[in-house]
């Protein structure tokens, strides 16, 4: 979740090969070391909400127009 009145910064220009690695490799390898940690017994609430912001802010910065 985002948090409340904190505006979040403009996505960056990311190059098409950036972003999918982002999407299809560190997304998902930061979820199962979340899900390793929460099996542990760690609280991971503020890591998924951070990967969770992260994928939003690759998806709205893949539907912005070009330039």
């Amino acid at each position: 979740m985002a948090r409340k009145g904190v505006e979040r910064p403009k996505p960056t220009k990311l190059r098409k090969e950036t972003r999918e690695w982002l999407t299809k490799q560190t997304i998902p390898n930061a979820r199962r070391i979340a899900r390793d940690l929460e099996n542990e017994g760690e609280d991971v609430h503020d890591l998924l909400a951070a990967i969770d912001e992260l994928e939003a802010l690759l998806k709205e910065g893949s539907n912005r127009p070009k330039a």
